[in-house]
């Protein structure tokens, strides 16, 4: 195991043990503990850098999705998320050697279906600031697309579909003295699984290859913010980074939130 597979299970055991214990924890008693439900749109993106199996040379993987969120909030804390979207999800430097002809993946966006469901809850508070943890899982099933092969004495086409799902998991640090701001930093271990499947027909030639991450394994670093603009309007907005050998990858997401 590497180094940065090593730090990024040591930060997934701690998330999990602070989700175990915001379960059985007390949580200090505040004004605003009341059940919510808040629906709006939310933008993400993120970008990492991988080595696909059976592959040498590492290739980037870089998402951005449109999504619709409901989120509930309970008396205690916690908050649980559900979304779905769009996703567009692009692989440069993609190579596809296993096929009649290889083909290069540049830069075409391939569309999906996104799914995500998060929770969040308090573990500890200490005057303004609150320790709690966070989880949440998306996963992007993707669209076929097609491709018309030219150059070549014969018809041809390829066809892609990518499939992808990022689990996130750790502790996250809550600054609640500043009314309706919430700030917070948070760092997370990130898994992530892939598979990209392409399909080749060039004349009587067919062929089939499947790229797959089975399971990469990342830290993310990340500050954001949650805050009420109106009574009723919340913005939510995160930045971060993925620490990686020789370079950094980001993440980021905004949104608007209507809370009933």
């Amino acid at each position: 195991m590497t180094r940065r597979n090593r730090t990024a299970s040591r930060v997934l055991g701690l998330g999990l043990l602070a989700a175990l214990a915001a379960g059985t924890a007390p949580t200090p008693a505040r004004a605003a503990d009341a059940r919510t439900f808040s629906a709006g749109l939310v933008w993400e993106h993120f970008s990492r850098t991988v080595v696909w199996d059976g592959d040498e040379a590492a290739s980037a993987i870089r998402s951005h999705s449109v999504s619709a969120r409901a989120v509930i909030g309970t008396a205690k804390g916690w908050a649980f998320s559900l979304s779905v979207g769009m996703s567009f999800s692009s692989f440069p430097d993609m190579t596809f050697d296993g096929l009649p002809i290889s083909l290069q993946f540049e830069s075409a966006t391939l569309g999906g279906l996104l799914l995500g469901a998060g929770v969040s809850a308090p573990v500890a508070r200490s005057g303004a600031i609150e320790i709690g943890a966070a989880a949440r899982i998306v996963y992007s099933m993707g669209l076929t697309k097609s491709w018309t092969l030219e150059g070549f004495a014969v018809e041809g086409r390829a066809e892609g579909r990518p499939d992808w799902m990022e689990l996130a998991v750790g502790p996250r640090v809550t600054v609640v003295s500043l009314g309706r701001v919430r700030p917070y930093l948070e760092a997370t271990a990130r898994w992530l699984r892939a598979d990209f499947r392409m399909t080749e027909v060039l004349g009587d030639l067919e062929g089939e290859e499947l790229k797959r991450v089975g399971g990469d394994l990342a830290v993310g670093l990340a500050v954001g913010a949650d805050a009420m603009l109106t009574d009723h309007v919340a913005l939510v907005a995160k930045a971060g980074v993925m620490p990686r050998a020789g370079g950094l990858d980001g993440l980021a997401a905004a949104g608007l939130l209507y809370r009933f």
